[in-house]
């Protein structure tokens, strides 16, 4: 079985993306959330937003990154992972822009995209548990 090129590319980009937020959720799980939200909450301290909504949002932060890059790794539930992905990306956006970190906001506005490009060009998630969990005959 030959997989085109377009499928090749896709879930080359789908499975980098997903190492890269993996990552960074799971690297800051095993040093620590509590220190991780400290720190985060702190760099958001001069921003107008309520700090227990950052100190709380900072805490699930790690663990939004580790699911959604593992299931972009899998290929698993990878339409829903997309959404869910922009939607975290976009409420990243508004804490830095609130804190005006201009360059950190170009750089989630490049997550941005990809989420985007990952999401239009979902035909061609051909390696992907999706494909085998959608195939596979439901058991009752």
């Amino acid at each position: 079985m030959r997989i085109d090129d377009k499928s090749l590319a896709y879930a080359l980009l789908r499975i980098a993306f997903g190492v890269n937020f993996a990552g960074h959720g799971l690297i800051r799980i095993y040093i620590g959330v509590a220190f991780f939200a400290a720190t985060t909450a702190e760099h958001l301290a001069k921003s107008p937003l309520p700090h227990s909504l950052t100190y709380a949002f900072s805490y699930a932060i790690p663990f939004l990154e580790a699911i959604l890059g593992l299931t972009l790794i899998l290929g698993v539930f990878t339409r829903i992972s997309l959404v869910c992905g922009v939607v975290f990306i976009m409420l990243l956006t508004i804490a830095v822009t609130a804190n005006q970190q201009w360059d950190v906001a170009s750089q989630q506005l490049l997550y941005s995209v990809v989420f985007f490009l990952l999401l239009f060009f979902i035909e061609h998630n051909a390696l992907a548990l999706d494909n085998y969990l959608r195939s596979t005959p439901s058991r009752v």
